[in-house]
């Protein structure tokens, strides 16, 4: 056994088969042992401390402030304005008439239940004489609902990121781009109806629903209202003060305090028989 004291520095032979060193007592095998799990709570509690401010900032962002919970709870809801009614349209076919709504759900279902054939149709459509017009306008309209669906989900996400530096401009700005992308659709769709309707009189009609419009546009806008009072509050973030944790903790005010109490107190007198 070619190991010496970790404390002593006694070589430790064959013999010396238990866990006390033979020369000063100490045990050789937990020695140093509470120092290494200082060294190793000091290093959890100063990546604790690294982690809390960025924890601080993403709590306030969600319910940190009445308006933060005011805006979280605000940042889906055009969405579910693309639900309500964007129009109506109506075909007459020899085989009958097809009258439907239009909003986000049947959109969806139509993508999902049109097959190669249909969308093959489609597209040749785009070419026609008498409705390729209308139809570019139809996928103006469907594909800025759908950039206007993303940009809602992707601005959603960064609130939780309101308190980060160039948060407020993100709470901005995507608002006002969901009210472009909004407007791009709601245009589009109006003029695909009347081109449709000029172009096949007698066999589509349609008319446009702004209700869907204004709602979502009056959503986006009022979270550009909240992010601008928040703005102008100038409301600070609430953080946990673990800046003690930052420091290694032999050199901590509190511990060289208790040191020196320990050191400062008397000794305990014995006791007699």
């Amino acid at each position: 056994m070619a190991a010496h004291c970790p404390k002593c520095n006694y070589k430790l032979k064959l013999s010396d088969w238990r866990p006390e060193c033979p020369k000063c007592g100490v045990n050789v095998l937990y020695y140093g042992i509470e120092e290494e799990l200082r060294k190793e709570a000091d290093t959890a509690e100063y990546h604790y401390a690294k982690r809390q401010p960025k924890f601080d900032r993403l709590k306030f962002s969600l319910i940190g402030h009445p308006l933060s919970i005011v805006r979280i709870a605000l940042g889906l809801l055009p969405i579910v304005a693309t639900l309500l009614p964007m129009g109506t349209v109506e075909y007459v076919l020899p085989f009958g008439t097809t009258h439907s709504q239009v909003n986000l759900i049947s959109i969806i279902n139509f993508l999902i239940n049109s097959d190669i054939k249909n969308f093959d149709l489609l597209l040749g459509l785009f070419n026609g004489i008498l409705v390729g017009k209308a139809m570019i306008f139809w996928a103006v309209a469907l594909v800025s609902l759908v950039l206007m669906v993303l940009v809602t989900l992707i601005g959603w996400f960064f609130l939780t990121l309101s308190c980060s530096p160039k948060g407020m401009r993100r709470n901005i700005g995507f608002p006002i781009v969901g009210i472009v992308l909004s407007t791009v659709s709601f245009v589009s769709f109006n003029l695909m109806i009347k081109a449709l309707s000029a172009s096949l009189p007698g066999i589509f009609t349609g008319s446009a629903n702004p209700t869907a419009y204004i709602a979502a546009v009056l959503i986006f806008v009022a979270m550009i209202v909240i992010n601008v009072i928040y703005k102008r509050k100038n409301i600070p973030v609430k953080y946990k003060d673990v800046s003690e944790y930052l420091i290694p903790y032999s050199e901590r005010p509190s511990t060289i305090a208790k040191q020196k109490e320990k050191e400062e107190a008397p000794a305990a007198e014995p006791v007699n028989a």
